[in-house]
């Protein structure tokens, strides 16, 4: 039996992950998506802090340039303003209000 190509694998380990680990659905840029949305606190080099929301979600769900796109979780609209894919299948989007 062959082995299946690493890229398929790393895609079905991470389908497999986000079924388990996703915690919300949203729409990016009209489109549903489902993914891990985290709006923890932290404070920033400035010594301002506040809340700092995060989506994360697969790259292959990801528009190939989502930055400025609008994220709709809930009833709150975010702006995505930096997309940061992993190299591992995962993108991560940081998101401003």
């Amino acid at each position: 039996m062959a082995t299946a190509p690493f890229a398929a694998r790393e895609t079905r380990l991470n389908t497999a992950v986000f079924a388990h680990l996703a915690n919300t659905s949203a729409t990016l840029g009209g489109v549903a998506v489902t993914g891990i949305f985290d709006n923890g606190y932290a404070q920033d080099e400035f010594g301002g802090s506040g809340s700092h929301p995060i989506f994360t979600l697969p790259t292959t769900a990801a528009p190939s340039n989502s930055v400025g796109a609008a994220l709709v979780v809930g009833s709150t609209t975010y702006t995505v303003a930096e997309m940061m894919p992993d190299g591992t299948g995962i993108t991560v989007l940081r998101l401003r209000t």
